[in-house]
């Protein structure tokens, strides 16, 4: 993303660290109550992908998908 941090300040109303099982449910559950939300927040994860370490981690195990 090339955008300065003020604009982007501006732009975001939540930042949600980590991109694991328990953030995706936040984000769910929040699409689902706000559409409005859409666009307004950001995801941070050290793996730079999302979900990539639980995908990683069923890889390993076998597992191609839950439930």
């Amino acid at each position: 993303m090339d955008t300065n941090p003020s604009e982007l300040a501006s732009q975001i109303d939540l930042a949600i660290i980590g991109a694991g099982p328990h953030a995706f449910t936040l984000v769910t559950h929040l699409l689902q109550k706000r559409q409005t939300m859409r666009g307004r927040f950001l995801v941070f994860d050290p793996s730079g992908a999302w979900m990539s370490r639980w995908q990683q981690q069923f890889a390993a195990l076998d597992i191609p998908h839950l439930r």
